[in-house]
Formats: structure tokens, C-alpha cells, sequence
């Protein structure tokens, strides 16, 4: 007689399970898109480590109180890049703002149309596919650095391709990290160190499809998940997160 217990209905294999299993009722994709389901139930040890991540409870609510972080994004920002870092950074005690630049007027000869909640939100995708709004609570023109003890640049292709061309964007970077306090950029994100000119000399990393970006604007670049230089820190990929905000954190306390 097998007197081995019953799996539990509630153990960490079960509950991904069920969420592999549920993928399978959800009708194809419309469009290229990144699952934060697949990406924290895949079999890798950086996927185990953004579940840790995401999931875990927080593990000292206080760790970060009194710090004041900036996310530094505009439309097109990697949904779970920016949705987790917020999370487990305000669960540990930190502020973070949602810093972006105004939408501003264009030319009538572009073409180009914004829906009324641009001016006060921004747009998350995943990948390709549009996810939802974030609240901007500064806008670059009133972000100081003395305000904040570190920064974070999301990726998201679109998102740091329009951030990297404003002035206001590039000044932010270049500051904050001529401050020495902990500035960080993961995926496409370092296009706006790139266009700030604070790579040349540096070790980083980057999404892979943009590491000769990096070579190009001066930088020794490592296919590492996360590359720290000094206060510039780099990370590759989504799954990297949680490396690049470890590393943050330990400067932040040290």
C-alpha cells in the first residue's frame, strides 16, 4: 500500500502548471508579445529567479524606506519591466515616480495622433502588444536629480527609441550618473544612455540585437545578465530584472 502523501494542490509545480494549462485556452496571438506567465513558469534558472521575484512576498517591507526612486519611461515601455520593478520596489519600502516627458506638440505635417491620456499616462506593451496605461506622477521638466537616490530605464523598443531623442531624457542619465548614484538601463534602454554619451569606457550590457549599439557609442559590452560599472548598471532582458534591482539595492544600501 502507498502511504506517500498526496501532491499538494497548492505547491509552486501545481500553480504553474495550471498556469501553462491556462495559456492553452487563450486564442493565438494577434501580434508578437512576451507572457510574464511564460516567462516565470519557463524552465531556466533567470526564469525561477523573476518568479522568485515577482511572486515571493516582500521580505522586509522596510528594506528601502526613506529612498525615492525614478522610472524613466515614456509610451511603448516594456509592460513587466516597469510593472515589476514598481511592484517589489514600493513592497520593500521605496517611493517610486513614473517619470516621463510631456507628449508637446508636432508638426501637422507628421501626421501623428495621441489620445487624450497621454498627457497625464503612459502606454505599457508587451513586446508588441499594447497592455495598458501608468500614471506619470513627474514629468522630466519638473525631475530633479537631487530628488531621487537612483534611476531605472526601461526597455520596450519604442519607448526608450522617442525617450533617447529628448534633450531633457539624455540630461536625466548623464546627471545621475555623474552624481554616482545608482543609474540603471535594461533591454532598450541604454539607447538613451547611447544618446547621453556616458557609455564610452564602460562595461555594459543591453538586449542582444542592440549590442553594437553599445560597441559603436564606446562601451566594452558583456553578454552577462546584469553588468555593474561603478553606478551603471545594465541588464539584458526581461528575466534579468531581478539582478539589475538587486544590484541597485545593493548600492542604494551600501
Amino acid at each position: 500500500m502507498n502511504s506517500s502523501p498526496a501532491p499538494s494542490t497548492d505547491s509552486a509545480a501545481v500553480r504553474n502548471t495550471a498556469i501553462l494549462r491556462a495559456q492553452t485556452l487563450m486564442t493565438p496571438a494577434l501580434v508578437p508579445s512576451i507572457s510574464t506567465e511564460l516567462l516565470t513558469t519557463a524552465d531556466g534558472e533567470l526564469n525561477r529567479e523573476l518568479h522568485h521575484f515577482l511572486f515571493d512576498p516582500p521580505s522586509n517591507p522596510t528594506l528601502l524606506q526613506g529612498k525615492t526612486i525614478a522610472i524613466c519611461c515614456t509610451n511603448g515601455v516594456e509592460e513587466v519591466e516597469i510593472t515589476g520593478s514598481l511592484r517589489w520596489l514600493t513592497e520593500h519600502g521605496a517611493t517610486v515616480h513614473v517619470v516621463s516627458p510631456r507628449i508637446g506638440e508636432f508638426h501637422p505635417t507628421l501626421g501623428l495622433r495621441f489620445p487624450a491620456q497621454c498627457a497625464t499616462h503612459v502606454l505599457a506593451i508587451r513586446l508588441m502588444e499594447n497592455a495598458g496605461w501608468l500614471k506619470i506622477d513627474r514629468f522630466l521638466d519638473e525631475a530633479k536629480v537631487a530628488d531621487y537616490d537612483a534611476c531605472i530605464f526601461p526597455g520596450g523598443c519604442w519607448n526608450p527609441d522617442a525617450l533617447r531623442a529628448d534633450p531633457l531624457a539624455q540630461a536625466f542619465v548623464r546627471d545621475m550618473w555623474k552624481s554616482g548614484k545608482p543609474t540603471c538601463a535594461i533591454c532598450h534602454g541604454q539607447w538613451v544612455m547611447v544618446s547621453a554619451g556616458i557609455l564610452p569606457g564602460r562595461k555594459a550590457t543591453a538586449v542582444w540585437n542592440i549590442h553594437p549599439d553599445l560597441a559603436n557609442a564606446g562601451a566594452t559590452v558583456l553578454d552577462e545578465p546584469c553588468v555593474v560599472d561603478g553606478n551603471l548598471i545594465t541588464a539584458r532582458f526581461p528575466y534579468d530584472l531581478p539582478r539589475m534591482i538587486h544590484a541597485m539595492v545593493s548600492q542604494l544600501l551600501g
